[in-house]
Order: structure tokens, then C-alpha cells, then sequence
């Protein structure tokens, strides 16, 4: 008789990482990648929790998908165009050092729905569920291939993760969730957060920007240690 395999075992998760973030924004997007690159290199591949948080870059930003980053970014900042697009050309460098696309101009405008419909997600599946559902329109918003801020398309992603369809309408129209949302901000600018990306290590040790992967491989190490020695003493 042919005995069974083994059954495959999930890794215990050692710490999580909190990372306030924002839809719209690049330096989370190449953040998040060197972050990954960092676990992965690390060797904590599902030994690390990563939880998505709100932070709004803009929350004066109107309200639908009214004009381009490049042009938007260029009214706001008062800068001309070509300035605004050598500045994406170098984060559009950087990404692709990370393996990410990166596709200038993109839709802009305000990021407030998929913050509350992120909340509803998180209320009704878990905020494993939430930070992949935020993620992947973030990945999306940056390769050009999802519209964040049409409704249909956030709403269909929400179903997708398992959110009804009222509970994501009544989120996306602010019916609910928003005070969720103005709780994670709060939380993050009581912690020292002035933007995004901003990252919390194992509920003790923040950080704030896009780190250089090395840096990432760096506290990992550092961090993963004190759980595993943490672990041991109170097993």
C-alpha cells in the first residue's frame, strides 16, 4: 500500500505590516513591489500579514475621473506640464526596476469611494480579503487597465471579493463607511504620517515612504527575529 503524502502546511504568519495607502498613489505602488521583493527574498513568503489602511492624498479632489494625473497634478501643484511628466518618467523608471508597468497619463480624481468601499470589504470579509480587493485596483489604476474611480468597476470588484452589491453602492455613495475611513486617517496622523505610502512593523515600528527594497530586508530581518525569539519564550 502506497502511503498518503503529506498534507501541504500553511505557515504560521510571524508579524503583520499595516501600510496606509493610497489608490492613486506612486510611491505606494513602487512601494508595495519593494516591499514583496523584500519578503520574498527574505524567505517570509506567507509569513507576513499585509493589511491595507485609507489615507487620502487629495481629498479635495473632485469627485469622478475629471482629468489626467499629469494635467491635474500641473493645476494643483501650479508647475508646468513637462515638469510633472519628467517626474513620471522617473517613477516610471523606478517602477520598471521592480518589474511594475507603468502607464503616464492615467484617470485622476477623488479616491474617497474606493476608501469606503475598502472599509465594507474589510467589514464583511476581513482585511486579508480588503487589502488584495485595494491592491489589485491600485496595480490596475498604474498599468492603465482599471478605472478606480468608475463606479461599476469598483463595485464589480467588490462583488468579486464577496461584498453585496447594496453594501458596495451604499459605501461607494457614502452612505456608509465613511467614518472608517476618517478613523484609519486619524490613526496613521496620530502615529506621525504626513503622506503615503506609511507602514507599521508588527504593531511597533513605523516607517514612512517607499523604502529601498534593502531597507525593507533590513527591518524584515530585524523584525522577523524578535517574533521568532519572541515566540519561543512564550511557547
Amino acid at each position: 500500500m502506497t502511503a498518503a503524502a503529506p498534507t501541504p502546511t500553511t505557515p504560521t504568519p510571524l508579524f503583520g505590516i499595516d501600510v496606509w495607502t493610497d489608490v492613486v498613489c506612486p510611491w505606494c505602488y513602487v512601494g508595495e513591489a519593494r516591499l514583496l521583493e523584500a519578503i520574498e527574498a527574505e524567505g517570509l513568503t506567507g509569513r507576513v500579514t499585509l493589511r491595507a489602511h485609507s489615507f487620502e492624498l487629495d481629498p479635495t479632489a473632485p469627485t469622478g475621473s475629471t482629468e489626467d494625473n499629469v494635467t491635474g497634478l500641473a493645476r494643483r501643484k501650479g508647475i508646468p506640464v513637462q515638469k510633472v511628466q519628467e517626474m513620471e518618467a522617473q517613477i516610471g523608471d523606478i517602477s520598471r526596476e521592480v518589474g511594475r508597468e507603468y502607464v503616464s497619463p492615467r484617470p485622476m480624481g477623488n479616491t474617497r469611494g474606493v476608501h469606503r468601499v475598502l472599509q465594507a470589504v474589510q467589514e464583511a470579509r476581513g482585511a486579508e480579503v480588503a487589502t488584495e480587493f485595494f491592491l489589485e485596483l491600485q496595480r490596475g489604476h498604474f498599468t492603465d487597465t482599471v478605472n478606480p474611480f468608475d463606479e461599476e468597476v469598483v463595485v464589480a470588484r467588490a462583488v468579486a471579493a464577496g461584498l453585496q452589491e447594496a453594501d458596495a453602492r451604499a459605501a461607494w455613495a457614502g452612505t456608509t463607511h465613511d467614518d472608517a475611513v476618517e478613523e484609519d486617517v486619524r490613526e496613521a496622523v496620530a502615529m506621525g504620517a504626513r503622506g503615503v505610502p506609511f507602514f507599521l512593523f508588527d504593531d511597533r515600528y513605523t516607517a514612512p515612504g517607499a523604502l529601498p527594497t534593502e531597507t525593507f530586508r533590513q527591518a524584515l530581518r530585524q523584525i522577523a527575529a524578535e517574533a521568532e525569539e519572541r515566540a519561543s519564550t512564550e511557547g
